[in-house]
């Protein structure tokens, strides 16, 4: 069951290639407000909006993230902090950290306080951040289109990047600004594939790990040891992991690390002082 209209849109992205006209089909029944375009208008507005598509030779629609190796793709680790978790009609952004990240290499980030006249004391605790951090702070519409030209085309990255990138695009259309439609990968999901642990937050990961950013719950330092974890990680991707997309195909479990055969006499040889029988 698809709970929204990112996880719909990101089923669609998984579908690709499609024809022309079955892809807007699909596009005009998750966001309503392209409905009544033209087809051709439909795909320049979504590519203008940083969607991460591309029209193929034979005139279908297909992802870039299949033909932009890992390397010189850009990946933005996101992190927020909000006054509420529930939705933007009960919370508000009142932090946004990123960084820019090419080829292993940080080429730029993002650090913002926003305002907000409240901040309720569990976030306080939980923080740091109160409201006289904040009452010089930009309002939350010029922030959002701040980062929303930081993040560019970039693949959207974070730790439970759903909460994230939902927010943030839930934000925007609220203040009357397009949704996001980049790509975006979660590197929780890529650390359940490669760290054999039960536990996988944030703060766990940076502790078990040995990163150690003394700073948490606040946005840039989130971002940077989401960031962190992400490249322990990829020192143990397969060797198949060429692209952006496989990465993201990797950490979804549709691409798997390969089996090795092993026969029985290679078996015995390493296992000589146990006792076999009929287990091969």
């Amino acid at each position: 069951m698809l709970n929204n209209k990112y996880d719909r849109y990101f089923a669609l992205c998984d579908n690709l290639p499609l024809d022309i006209e079955s892809f807007c089909d699909e596009i005009t029944q998750i966001f309503s407000e392209y409905d009544g375009l033209e087809n051709d208008c439909i795909i320049e507005v979504m590519i203008g909006n940083n969607a991460p598509f591309f029209r193929t030779k034979d005139n279908k629609i297909d992802i870039n993230t299949k033909i932009k190796t890992l390397q010189d793709s850009t990946l933005c680790f996101v992190d927020i902090e909000a006054t509420g978790t529930k939705n933007v009609q009960s919370g508000q952004i009142i932090e946004i950290g990123a960084l820019k990240v090419r080829n292993n290499e940080i080429i730029d980030t993002f650090e913002s306080f926003v305002y907000s006249p409240y901040v309720p004391e569990d976030i306080v605790a939980l923080t740091g951040i109160t409201s006289y951090m904040l009452e010089n702070a930009p309002k939350i519409g010029r922030v959002l289109k701040d980062f929303r030209i930081f993040l560019a085309d970039s693949v959207f990255v974070a730790h439970n990047v759903s909460f994230d990138y939902n927010f943030i695009s839930d934000s925007l259309a609220y203040y009357g600004l397009p949704c996001l439609l980049n790509a975006r990968f979660c590197t929780v999901d890529l650390s359940r594939r490669v760290i054999p642990s039960t536990k996988h937050s944030l703060s766990f990961l940076n502790e078990m790990l040995g990163i150690n950013n003394f700073t948490s719950h606040r946005a840039l330092a989130d971002a940077i040891t989401s960031y962190e974890i992400y490249k322990i990680c990829t020192l143990s991707l397969p060797k198949s992991i060429e692209s952006a997309q496989d990465l993201i195909n990797f950490s979804k479990g549709k691409i798997t690390y390969p089996k090795r055969a092993t026969s029985k006499n290679t078996l015995t040889k390493h296992t000589s002082k146990y006792e076999l029988g009929n287990a091969i």
